[in-house]
């Protein structure tokens, strides 16, 4: 056969699991394959068996799918060892190995490197491995989607989008569609584009946010800022997005339209305070100073880096409790 009988698919993230088979029977020189889906938590069936080795009626090809591989036992692992042997000549089999990650190592069950089929799949480079979206591979993720779209960055766009991103790849994809959407005719993604994220909440800008909001110790605020050079690039694209998003709701508040903004009592509750102990001329400073920050980088005055620190020293200053505030 000029393509593998088998593969391993190392990944936690069945959608880029679903990506990935999707990649390989539509390579070129391949036919259509018809699925048949499998589910290792349940028990085998003789379907299962006559699918992998038995060719079909009219000479199709069928992609024998097993989800959950790594919750087999020994002896089907036995079973699959004799199985893929025998594989008929019009079937693929693909084993989803989707056990959790432990940093940069494969879920691999040791059950598994035991087995025949593994040695032959890890020799003959039948193996496709993953650990899922995190932090280096949402970039190559992103990157992906532009070339397949055509759409471009504004300047600092790409890295705020993947700090903002779920790390989920079917969330990802549904958040990557609505920025096609907002990218338009142009397909150029700008800055207010991201507005419409939800930003994951467990994120650690959003603890720095909070805290920010809710005048929080100037000193580890800044710590926070300046220890992270990395990052300083999207975080303030991140930031610039978060407070106009912040204002707009803290504004609605003040002037009686709370109940249109849609988010859980807790939080309404938050903001209805901050918006009460800060009052209406500095929700509209807000404002202001994103758009102080902004027009800085785009004139070219200022490096992200530099504008980040200048805001967030006046958004520490504005958010401060009135004890904290200087007195002149």
């Amino acid at each position: 056969m000029s393509r593998p009988g088998y593969m391993f698919l190392i990944c936690p993230d069945a959608q880029m699991l679903h990506e990935q088979i999707n990649s390989i029977l539509s390579a070129p020189g391949n036919s259509d394959f018809e699925k048949k889906v499998y589910w290792a938590e349940d028990d085998l069936s003789p379907q299962f068996w006559d699918d992998l080795t038995l060719q079909t009626l009219f000479g199709g090809s069928k992609a024998v799918i097993l989800r959950k591989a790594h919750t087999l036992k020994a002896a089907q692992w036995d079973s699959l060892d004799k199985a893929v042997s025998g594989l008929s000549d019009s079937s693929m089999l693909f084993l989803c190995l989707e056990g959790e990650w432990k940093g940069k190592k494969q879920a691999l069950p040791a059950v598994v490197k035991r087995r025949k089929c593994w040695q032959h799949a890890e020799k003959q480079k039948w193996v496709w491995a993953s650990p899922g979206l995190d932090e280096n591979t949402i970039k190559k993720f992103v990157n992906d989607w532009s070339r397949q779209t055509g759409i471009s960055f504004q300047n600092g766009v790409q890295q705020a989008l993947c700090s903002a991103l779920p790390r989920d790849a079917r969330a990802a994809r549904l958040e990557l569609d609505k920025m096609e959407l907002a990218a338009g005719d142009e397909k150029v993604l700008e800055h207010e584009h991201l507005e419409v994220i939800p930003f994951n909440e467990e994120m650690e800008f959003f603890t720095f946010m909070d805290r920010l909001s809710q005048g929080g110790d100037p000193v580890s605020l800044w710590q926070r800022v300046l220890t992270n050079h990395t990052e300083k690039d999207s975080m303030f694209f991140l930031l610039a997005a978060s407070l106009t998003r912040e204002a707009r709701s803290l504004w609605m508040i003040l002037n009686g339209e709370g109940s249109e903004v849609k988010m859980p009592a807790f939080i309404r509750n938050k903001k209805e305070a901050l918006a009460r102990r800060i009052g209406p001329a500095r929700v509209a400073r807000i404002f202001d100073i994103v758009l102080e920050a902004e027009l800085g980088i785009k004139s070219g005055n200022r490096k992200p880096e530099q504008a980040l620190e200048l805001m967030v020293a006046s958004l520490t200053t504005l958010f401060a409790p009135p004890a904290r505030n200087i007195r002149r």
